[in-house]
């Protein structure tokens, strides 16, 4: 039975990270328009990298970026 359990799951995460599978051009392009809207608020120093993960029925992105400075800007009221 337990095999049978075993088999079952790894089935469904390969079913389910296949669902999660974004192209590299779709990915790219995500990274590019993150990138330019974090430009805005800092002066990058590498280009943003992004992980997508399928977790329990809910896809986890994680970015992670290097700046060399945070930009000033002012706050409208």
């Amino acid at each position: 039975m337990r095999t049978v359990r075993d088999a079952y799951a790894r089935v469904s995460d390969v079913i389910q990270s296949d669902k999660s599978v974004m192209t590299e051009g779709c990915k790219q392009l995500v990274v590019k328009d993150v990138a330019q809207k974090l430009s805005e608020y800092f002066e990058l120093k590498t280009l943003p990298e992004m992980q997508i993960v399928y977790e329990r029925g809910v896809y986890c992105v994680r970015l992670s970026f290097q700046a060399e400075r945070v930009k000033k800007f002012n706050v409208l009221r």
